[in-house]
């Protein structure tokens, strides 16, 4: 029988978020006590939890969440282990020597810091891809690149001052979404069919995303 595994964190107080972006916040505005039923407002910015990175995000007339096809959140996928104990770059030798990936595959890559969402260095030094990395998986034609991580370009304590997010720019100016904050410890070196339901903001740059692995 098929097994279906969640990809996603959880929207919950406390989260980590990047320092640009604020923190979610999780208001009642309904109560069993008061009303006889349950009804909260959501505040959280596109980029947080588990969440995709539209092409727009980086890109001036690139697509929103709205105009992304459908088929580049559906589809075959691979999760490859490339484990990392600290902010070091995975190359495009690192992807390339792993595994046969065709155009249209996506590709999750796995550092093993999805076993540190909860400690402060999953902001500022988590692994990054390396430019070089993000230029194969376009060459490649993939149509989907997730990691386990805050962020695929260089944590937030490495970037200069006026850092060009250059991993992201590769990927998105191609129209190759992202995905991250992913949690990928069940499907390391599997191949599964990949769903990502991104939720579906009207021009939105990015939004969260619950996003499941079918294994066969």
């Amino acid at each position: 029988m098929p097994r279906t595994v969640d990809l996603s964190r959880p929207l919950e107080p406390g989260m980590p978020h990047a320092r640009t972006v604020p923190a979610p916040r999780f208001t009642p505005t309904s109560t069993w006590a008061e009303h006889r039923m349950r009804v909260m407002r959501l505040d959280v910015p596109t980029h947080i939890g588990t969440h995709l990175d539209a092409p727009s995000h980086f890109v001036e007339d690139g697509a929103t969440v709205d105009r992304l096809p459908l088929s580049a959140l559906v589809g075959r996928a691979y999760c490859l282990e490339v484990l990392r104990d600290g902010p070091d770059p995975i190359t495009a030798d690192d992807l390339k020597a792993a595994v046969d990936l065709e155009p249209g595959d996506a590709l999750l890559i796995r550092t093993g810091w999805d076993d540190r969402y909860t400690e402060p260095a999953y902001v500022d030094r988590h692994p990054y891809l390396a430019v070089d990395a993000a230029e194969w998986a376009v060459a490649t034609g993939l149509r989907l690149i997730g990691m386990d991580t805050l962020s695929p370009d260089l944590p937030m304590s490495m970037r200069p001052p006026n850092f060009s997010y250059d991993v992201h720019r590769t990927l998105l100016g191609a129209g190759t979404p992202i995905v991250e904050n992913l949690v990928l410890r069940e499907i390391s070196g599997q191949w599964c069919t990949l769903f990502v339901g991104v939720l579906n903001v009207c021009g939105g740059d990015g939004a969260p995303a619950r996003a499941l692995a079918v294994l066969a």
